[in-house]
């Protein structure tokens, strides 16, 4: 009788707990976005998305290209771990539960 009740609060606990998450990863999406609109309403960051972006030069300025660097400089991911006991916790839970 109580395992129901429970399932699905634990249930829509753990929509809840997703829905946030996805829902912070928007704001800061959003906050990114702002930043860039407000950086190209400005000459600079205009001058800048041209210069960079698609490679446009001034009146009397020449672009040169250079070719043959290192291929594929390694980039630095930042990822988001759990400690292993709250993820098998959570996973235990998840099995009992049916949260899928």
């Amino acid at each position: 009788m109580v395992y129901p009740v429970l399932r699905l609060q634990y249930q829509q606990q753990r929509e809840v707990q997703s829905l946030e998450a996805e829902l912070d990863s928007v704001r800061s999406r959003n906050e990114t976005l702002r930043s860039q609109v407000d950086e190209l309403k400005t000459p600079e960051g205009v001058e800048r998305l041209a210069r960079d972006g698609l490679g446009l030069v001034k009146p009397g300025e020449q672009a040169y290209v250079v070719t043959g660097g290192p291929a594929g400089e390694p980039t630095a991911t930042v990822l988001s771990q759990q400690t292993t006991e709250s993820s098998s916790w959570l996973k235990m839970l998840d099995t009992i539960f049916g949260f899928d």
